[in-house]
Formats: structure tokens, sequence, C-alpha cells
């Protein structure tokens, strides 16, 4: 199973990298064009708009850590491990039970995009904010697969990962 989550982790990595790029790519391409030829790009403007938001929320959802979140952990750094452990759990479990039962409706909310489009490129609505119902989605899955690794024998070495 590890194997499988390495390579799935390799690919989101790669493809949060190819989504950077592509900003950047996309960012001067339209500043060569607008000052060096004096002829702007449209649409350039709203594909890196889009690319930026895909790429905060495939990062944040896919690529990073879940202990380089923003989180709130003066008090609970100051608990012994056992305390923090059972505080991890049930904190992981809620959000993941709380991202869970908003996602639904999120989602139905995207799909309600569908006949809406961006002014430029005339892409679907859905597809440009398909990455936050991605997102919750995932972050849903990867908190409850916390709070079950907190449960485990080996909980300490979720607790407190090794640095890599």
């Amino acid at each position: 199973m590890k194997p499988i989550a390495a390579a799935g982790a390799r690919a989101a990595d790669r493809i949060g990298a190819a989504l950077v790029a592509a900003i950047l790519v996309a960012v001067i391409a339209g500043v060569a064009r607008r000052y060096l030829l004096g002829a702007p790009i449209v649409w350039i403007d709203e594909l890196t708009s889009v690319l930026f938001l895909w790429a905060v929320f495939w990062t944040a959802a896919l690529v990073v850590p879940l202990r380089e979140h923003v989180a709130f952990e003066l008090v609970e750094g100051m608990l012994p491990p056992g305390a923090r452990r059972w505080i991890g759990v049930l904190a992981a479990a809620a959000a993941a039970l709380a991202l869970g039962a908003a996602a639904p409706k999120i989602v139905d909310f995207i799909l309600f995009l569908w006949r809406e489009r961006t002014p430029a490129l005339q892409w679907r609505l859905d597809f440009v904010f398909a990455c936050f119902a991605l997102f919750v989605i995932a972050l849903a899955v990867r908190l409850l697969v916390r709070a079950l690794r907190l449960c485990r024998r080996d909980w300490r070495e979720e607790l407190d990962p090794p640095a890599p």
C-alpha cells in the first residue's frame, strides 16, 4: 500500500508543480506580449486566475502535509502526548465529518454552475470550481485517515512524524 501512496504523492506533487509552472509561463507570456509587443493577450489574466485557483486547492488538498496547514496548537503543544493524541483524533474526526457533511451541497452547487462561463475563455464554471470540491473531499478523507492512524498502536509516528 505504501508504494501506491508514494506514487500518488509523487503524481500530485508533479501536477502541482506543473500548475505553478503553467502560471509562470502564462504570466511571462502576458507581460511579454503587453510590454514588448504592445499587444496584450485578452484572456491571459483569466487563465492565470484559474490556474492559480487550481494550484492553491490542488496543493492544499493533496500536496501539503496536514501538519503544515494552519492550526491552533499553542495549548495542544503543552499537553502530554496521550492528551494530544485524543485531541487529534477528535479534531480530525470532527473536521472530517463537517467537511463530509458539507461536500454534497458543495458538489451540488458546483454542478449548478454548468450554465455559467468565464468571460474571456468561455470555460464552464463547474470545471473551474471543481477544484474546491476536490479540496473538500480530499481533505475530509485525509483527516479521517489521520484520526484512524491516531487510534492505532503506532500512533506516536502520526502525532510527531519524523522530519523529511
